[in-house]
């Protein structure tokens, strides 16, 4: 039954798993490849929080939903407009990139990968396929367990026929990348799934209620913004963290919310949390990410484990060779199935 089953969805799957996970392997350098496409992009790193208010303060605050703040990996603000387009602002205040969904082969990778082209059913698809995917390597490895692993586990025939060498290598490949392939499969579909998964780790953990401190936030007019302020005054809160990612008031008595990173943190946006008040600039509350409940905090090593934010380059480079293995996997996987093929219907006509 496992050995119908990984057959079956290996070779409908592939439709799908070869393409997400070498788009995957694509997004883990996207700001390498940014800056190569887009040489202005290739700016000094200023980390002055002031700097940086003061080209926010010169914008439209009602134009935009959140902006990223400058750090090693993009020394820019990345700004995200309403209708999705993003937007690339040295620390001089120059524009120096707006960029579509669909506007190079980066866009295209990153709409496929997260939403197979379909922002609204896309992603529910893709938490459907990671679990197939998930069944898929289980039942590979169910089916295949070696019974002698001396000499499973390493013999690469080179000489021998189509079958047997396609067979050994895809199962060879297969079983000493599984824990690669198992973990891209389990985070990318736990971060689809990402409510119910983060719910599930704090029920089993026993995780505290987080009381939400009851604040007054005096009103603000959106359209206006004190970004010079704001930024340097959160941070004075966290001087062992940096922040990350600040989103656009939407209402006039609305709090100014700020995530930072913990050095602690994996999270490369940063869970924790500070909100300001926008009229006084002074802080209303400071929620950290590393005095959250254990299965909380459990749930938010998901998205760096996911995308190589942590490990360095050599945890990167693993990544980067396992979005290639399942279109290796596919290929051999293919040659065995309709070799095998050929030679049960060789096997019906002698029989004949």
């Amino acid at each position: 039954m496992a050995k119908k089953l990984h057959s079956f969805f290996g070779l409908i799957l592939a439709l799908w798993l070869v393409p997400v996970s070498l788009t995957g392997s694509v997004l883990l350098y996207k700001n390498v490849l940014l800056q190569w496409l887009y040489p202005q992009l290739q700016q000094p790193l200023v980390t002055d929080l002031a700097t940086w208010g003061k080209v926010l303060d010169a914008l439209p605050q009602t134009d935009y939903h959140f902006v990223r703040l400058a750090n090693e990996e993009r020394p820019w603000l990345e700004l995200s407009r309403l209708d999705g387009t993003l937007e690339y602002w040295s620390a001089s205040g120059d524009l120096l990139l707006s960029r579509g969904p669909y506007q190079d082969f980066i866009g295209w990778c990153y709409e496929f990968h997260l939403y197979l082209f379909s922002a609204e059913l896309g992603e529910q698809m893709i938490g459907v396929l990671g679990l197939l995917a998930l069944l898929l390597i289980g039942s590979g490895l169910w089916h295949s367990w070696p019974r002698h692993w001396r000499w499973k586990l390493w013999r690469l025939p080179m000489s021998a026929s189509a079958i047997r060498w396609s067979r050994q290598w895809h199962f060879v490949m297969g079983f000493w990348t599984a824990p690669l392939l198992l973990l891209t499969s389990l985070t990318g579909t736990a971060m689809v799934y990402n409510l119910q998964v983060q719910q599930s780790l704090s029920w089993l953990f026993n995780d505290p209620v987080v009381k939400v401190p009851a604040v007054v936030v005096s009103s603000y007019p959106v359209t206006q913004s004190q970004w010079a302020l704001w930024l340097p005054t959160a941070q004075q809160q966290l001087p062992d963290g940096v922040l990350r990612l600040v989103s656009f008031r939407k209402k006039a008595e609305q709090e100014l919310s700020v995530r930072a990173q913990l050095r602690e943190e994996w999270h490369p946006n940063g869970r924790t949390l500070i909100k300001v008040d926008p009229a006084s600039s002074s802080v209303l509350s400071v929620q950290k990410a590393t005095e959250m409940g254990l299965g909380k905090q459990l749930s938010q090593l998901i998205y760096p484990l996911h995308i190589a934010a942590v490990g360095g380059d050599p945890f990167k480079i693993l990544l980067l060779l396992t979005g290639v293995i399942p279109l290796l996997l596919w290929v051999l996987g293919l040659v065995f199935y309709t070799e095998r093929k050929a030679l049960d219907r060789g096997k019906k006509r002698f029989q004949l």
